[in-house]
């Protein structure tokens, strides 16, 4: 190692599976057996892999980089949810270094054009006095899928759609690793403020029309300090969405 190099933390130490039930069931074990921060769970397939508010992650066996990190930083409970925020400004700088220009959709799906490419999945666990114990955080991203299913062929893309190439995922896995260690540091450091501007940078649908599950509709204007996104209705009064789906009725990459 040269002088002066920077230690990755995440990563040092990576589980690498076959068929499991879902990587974030594995790398849960792990993590309440006292596996430290930074390691990684990743497997060939999962037979149940999850995605948000409970959906099913759809994988081909070997040609998606399926991923669980155990993190173990030093926030208030409450600001788990953003690490999903962190982790999609992390996975687009990933894609953008191997060729593949990526968007971020509110709050947790990278995106190329109006089709996704990963999904991501922050889920916290709390000590009895309420403290953060740990995050376990979820990444599918698809690699080499030359096509997909009937059911998300027009929602999903991958690497090999988008760029014309295979790609290794062991490479592609360092590369998300390398690009999530420095997003992650700044968001320890200094919130998710750190990283505001980059997110705005990929945000897809800002300056577009927006509706939330519960049927508000505006202009999708920004994102808060929290991660809540900012509509501005034809009041000119300002919401925030705290959760729940978004509906974009304009896909804009703000920088794009």
């Amino acid at each position: 190692m040269t002088a002066g190099a920077k230690v990755l933390t995440l990563g040092h130490t990576i589980h690498r599976l076959g068929e499991v039930v879902s990587t974030q069931i594995e790398a849960a074990r792990l993590a309440a057996e006292g596996a430290s921060e930074g390691t990684v769970v990743t497997a060939t397939h999962q037979s149940a892999g999850r995605g948000r508010r409970g959906r099913q992650w759809l994988d081909a066996p070997g040609q998606s980089l399926l991923m669980s990190i155990v993190l173990r930083p030093a926030i208030a409970p409450g600001l788990a949810p953003q690490l999903s925020l962190v982790a999609a400004v992390a996975v687009a700088d990933a894609l953008g270094l191997a060729g593949a220009t990526a968007a971020i959709r509110w709050p947790n799906d990278v995106m190329v054009g109006k089709r996704k490419i990963c999904g991501l999945l922050p889920e916290a666990v709390t000590t009895r006095e309420g403290a953060l114990e740990h995050v376990i955080l979820g990444i599918g991203l698809n690699v080499n899928q030359a096509d997909f299913p009937e059911p998300i062929r027009e929602l999903a893309t991958s690497m090999r759609i988008e760029t014309g190439g295979e790609r290794a995922v062991d490479a592609m896995m360092a590369t998300v690793l390398a690009a999530l260690e420095d997003r992650y540091r700044r968001f320890v450091q200094a919130g998710l403020g750190a990283l505001l501007p980059a997110w705005l940078e990929r945000a897809q649908g800002i300056g577009g029309r927006a509706t939330a599950a519960d049927g508000r509709e505006g202009i999708a204007v920004g994102l808060d300090l929290d991660g809540a996104l900012l509509l501005r209705t034809d009041s000119g009064e300002t919401m925030r969405v705290v959760a729940g789906e978004v509906k974009m009725e304009a896909f804009h990459a703000a920088g794009h």
